[in-house]
């Protein structure tokens, strides 16, 4: 998840987030020892999605405070969900988001919510893809560099067409 974190991260950031920037975050926050705390902590919980024999991409949840603009009894937060750049487009990224969703049913969430870089635009339609809609804005720091994320926020019900997809497996 490291590895998959240091090689996508830059993807979702502001394209004029400097390079020194990115690497101190990713130094700091995207380590195998962090993910190592992420997965013994009993408020997140990660899922991978596998191709070709290997990890390819993850999500992780948690169920942390939201912010003030998230509007729900039971939030749940999608933290990461990052997939390889040669699996874009495969169906993988979808995987996981059905995954996420499933998890919010199964966990008794009401709402499922996420931040996301303002200039992500690619990010950003695939969220509103899936139901997502900015209910406000809050910064996010990469080293010096501070950037404008939009919370983003979608209602979780069970329903007869929840996906879930086996490519999804919780680590």
């Amino acid at each position: 998840m490291a590895q998959i974190s240091a090689a996508t991260f830059a993807l979702a950031c502001p394209p004029s987030t400097p390079q020194a920037d990115l690497d101190a975050y990713i130094a700091e926050e995207l380590t195998a020892a962090r993910f190592e705390a992420h997965l013994a902590c009993s408020t997140k919980r990660v899922f991978v999605a596998e191709a070709d024999d290997a990890v390819v991409g993850y999500l992780m949840l948690s169920e942390e405070r939201a912010p003030a603009e998230v509007s729900a009894m039971r939030p749940l937060g999608l933290q990461r969900l990052y997939v390889l750049q040669p699996y874009h487009g495969s169906g993988l990224a979808q995987a996981l988001m059905a995954r996420a969703l499933q998890d919010a049913v199964d966990q008794g969430c009401d709402v499922l919510w996420l931040s996301v870089s303002v200039q992500n635009d690619r990010g950003l339609a695939f969220y509103r893809k899936h139901g997502f809609e900015v209910v406000g804005e809050q910064r996010f720091q990469v080293g010096a560099d501070i950037h404008r994320d939009s919370v983003m926020c979608r209602r979780v019900e069970a329903s007869a067409d929840t996906p879930t997809d086996a490519l999804a497996t919780a680590r």
